[in-house]
């Protein structure tokens, strides 16, 4: 398994995938790894976030743009859950529906 700070090299090979592919997903969004004279290196977080895009990609079939809606998702709804770990149950449960409904709303249009 990759470690936090490697290479894109060290990263494509613990991940078996082309250095071709972590680039084309940067340049879609779907991570930014942090850029340190010219070369990147991957956070925890971005090795997290490739693995759950593989697993996504490979299993789920899903193609980049799929990819990057699920990982939208995905987000709003850590976010929603952050914001609801804040509140109060009544508060929560307003907030949390007006959350998701928007959620849906999105995916739909």
């Amino acid at each position: 398994m990759a470690r936090p700070g490697e290479s894109i090299g060290a990263v494509s090979a613990a991940l078996a995938l082309h250095p071709q592919t972590l680039r084309k997903y940067e340049r879609a969004g779907l991570l930014r790894p942090a850029r340190t004279a010219g070369s990147r290196t991957y956070s925890r977080q971005d090795l997290d976030r490739l693995a759950l895009i593989k697993h996504l990609s490979d299993a789920g079939r899903l193609n980049v743009a799929g990819v990057a809606l699920a990982l939208d998702l995905l987000d709003a709804l850590d976010a929603l859950l952050a914001d609801l770990d804040a509140l109060d149950a009544p508060s929560a449960q307003a907030v949390a529906r007006e959350r998701v409904v928007a959620l849906v709303a999105r995916v739909r249009r």
